[in-house]
């Protein structure tokens, strides 16, 4: 059992009494690989009241007949977490429960929590992360087969969709029976019209957990043949940082052509909201008619990442939605389907601090549970500090409450869920918040969590979300209303960027695989920003200066944005 840095408080609050000394709050959380090797762990978060907790007792039953406890001390106010892995002899199905005990209050703390874990089979459950990816044009293959031949000579050919919850990942080989010799399966590249061009990966060995050595590869592929036409697409675009204070905001395209070895002229139509102005500075034969913007792409022959700045009127109101449509065109293209894209962002403006955000766009897919993330600004535009600021935000019935996890926030806050009533309280306490008229930057707060969408949601179901915010004994400010809906998405609009982060868990440095990573911020379970890295050099980031204990990783891309968990261990 290893104990974590500080995690995040899950603060329980008792109305009229301020003297509540216990453990009072306990979180349980599954964090297993996504492919769970031959051990499974959990992850407990503790967290005390007013008074320390001088010999608590954790109790892990795994299921499976076994068991182990963990005592522990924390001081007032203090929140921990626990890591605990377990190695099943018989591959299956358990549900293992969690109990906590307090001593400072004589009894048990709510009711024991329960988590499903699924093992392996311990003679299968060897695994390694392999990444398939061409160079020209640039992509990556999540489906690619692999062959895995053993030291007696076995060959087993495993794909990667054997694996839907891991991207790169395969598993099931016999840790006895290393070293192996990995190499793409020949049906699946003569199907796929690609060579190997790489080494073949050996395997030399497994960890007690069954992660390969090495644990994360890559092999690279190119095209058999080159294709006679072209394939021009609009790999991804999206909108960005439309800041109406500053007037100014930012259009990123990435143009391709898919085709192997074939070179194309193009030509690309964006249209945008009326009253706004494209940059059309390094733009070939570009043409602005109204609100559509044209421009050339010549030589097309892998991907072309284009930004476009764009000016707008400086009074447009925060929360006005904008969209533009862009579209490629390209002589004799062989596919149409990923021809187009939509693109849609809000306006920010801030004379209008007070609001809620949610990170996808209205439609969201209905074939999958989406995680949803949300942040809530407030600002102080008053004429003294603030004591106290309250959130309160009641969670759609959409949503659920299981998944709910506290990302980050400025300034200290202590978190409370209602599982009756779903609403979940922000205190931000004793903040002393002062007014925007004595500091602009210190006036500000936000609190950033994620929260899953209940399984199996029809189309058409909507989300709607609304925070109530309250300062001191003010009537509180409401926010303004998110809005998602479930539904059908075009082929485009299914497509994601898909990021991987290794070692994890990790002791001195991170990379990363899947695409070029421009920032990385890194919190604290409870919440606290511990690195700020604006650039990333070689997809690489040093983590030496962080404790042992579990990390929210916001992660930045062309793309748009990816939180993982990362695990430090030294």
């Amino acid at each position: 059992m290893k104990i974590l840095s500080t995690l995040l408080l899950f603060a329980a609050v008792i109305a009229g009494n301020s003297a509540f000394a216990q453990a009072n709050a306990y979180t349980v959380y599954d964090y297993p690989d996504s492919i769970t090797g031959c051990v499974e762990q959990i992850y407990v978060q503790v967290g005390t009241g007013v008074s320390a907790e001088t010999d608590g007792i954790i109790t892990i039953n795994w299921g499976d007949g076994s068991s182990e406890t963990e005592n522990f001390t924390s001081n007032a106010g203090q929140s921990l977490g626990f890591s605990f892995q377990h190695g099943f002899s018989v591959a299956g199905n358990y549900i293992a429960s969690v109990e906590l005990y307090s001593t400072t209050s004589g009894s048990n703390v709510g009711v024991p929590q329960t988590v499903n874990l699924s093992a392996n089979d311990p003679s299968n459950c060897g695994y390694i992360y392999i990444s398939t990816f061409q160079q020209s044009p640039s992509m990556s293959y999540t489906n690619a087969m692999y062959d895995f031949t053993d030291v007696n000579g076995v060959t087993t050919t495993i794909s990667q969709s054997a694996n839907p919850n891991s991207f790169w990942g395969y598993s099931g080989l016999n840790v006895a029976n290393a070293p192996y010799t990995v190499s793409l399966n020949d049906a699946w590249l003569a199907n796929n019209g690609l060579v190997q061009v790489s080494s073949d990966i050996t395997i030399t060995g497994f960890t007690a957990g069954g992660m390969a050595t090495p644990g994360q590869a890559s092999i690279e592929v190119d095209c058999a043949v080159a294709a006679a036409d072209p394939d021009a697409a609009i790999s991804y675009s999206y909108a960005w940082a439309f800041v109406a204070p500053l007037q100014t905001g930012n259009v990123n395209i990435n143009i391709c052509n898919y085709a192997c070895n074939n070179t194309t002229d193009a030509q690309v139509s964006l249209t945008f909201p009326a009253g706004f102005t494209p940059n059309t500075a390094g733009l070939t034969n570009a043409m602005v008619n109204g609100n559509v913007l044209t421009f050339d792409v010549l030589g097309l022959s892998d991907c072309l990442y284009t930004h476009i700045p764009f000016t707008f009127p400086g009074n447009t109101p925060a929360g006005t939605e904008l969209e533009f449509y862009v579209t490629i065109s390209a002589p004799n293209d062989t596919e149409l389907s990923n021809n187009t894209d939509t693109m849609y962002t809000v306006v920010l403006n801030s004379y209008d601090p007070n609001n809620k955000i949610v990170n996808k766009a209205t439609n969201i897919n209905a074939n999958e549970d989406e995680t949803l993330q949300y942040v809530v600004n407030f600002q102080n535009e008053g004429n003294m500090a603030a004591l106290d600021v309250v959130i309160r935000d009641t969670i759609s019935a959409n949503l659920d409450l299981a998944t709910f996890n506290v990302l980050g926030a400025k300034h200290g806050i202590a978190t409370t869920v209602d599982m009756a009533t779903r609403v979940v309280t922000f205190s931000f306490n004793e903040i002393n918040l002062v007014p925007a008229s004595q500091n602009e930057e210190d006036s500000k707060g936000y609190v950033v969590y994620s929260i899953r969408e209940n399984t199996g949601l029809a189309v058409g179901t909507e989300i709607e979300n609304t925070a109530y915010i309250y300062f001191d004994f003010n009537a509180p400010i409401i926010t303004n209303t998110t809005y998602n809906i479930n539904a059908v998405l075009a082929t485009n609009e299914l497509t994601t960027e898909t990021i991987s982060m290794y070692p994890n868990p990790a002791t001195s440095d991170i990379r990363f695989n899947g695409a070029t990573v421009v920032a990385v911020r890194i919190f604290d379970m409870a919440g606290k920003l511990v690195v700020d890295a604006s650039s990333v050099i070689n997809n690489e980031l040093s983590v030496a200066s962080l404790d042992n204990g579990m990390y929210q990783v916001v992660i930045e891309t062309a793309q748009g944005i990816q939180t993982q968990k990362l695990v430090v261990r030294k």
